[in-house]
């Protein structure tokens, strides 16, 4: 199956929350970048910083 969520720090959050023992994620395509696109302007992001905060919530640490 397949879900296509806009949001990208949703994405990231919902990928490890569906996340059971033995599973990867593999969070792709933009980890150099420091930042997301949207129209013209440039907002500060980064991937791996997410996905730390969403385990972070799952494991009730924040």
């Amino acid at each position: 199956d397949a879900t296509e969520i806009g949001d990208r720090r949703e994405a990231i959050r919902r990928a490890i929350a569906t996340l059971g023992a033995g599973d990867v994620l593999c969070v792709a395509g933009k980890g150099h970048e420091t930042g997301q696109i949207i129209g013209t302007d440039v907002y500060p992001f980064d991937d791996a910083e997410q996905a730390s905060v969403a385990v972070a919530a799952l494991e009730g640490r924040i």
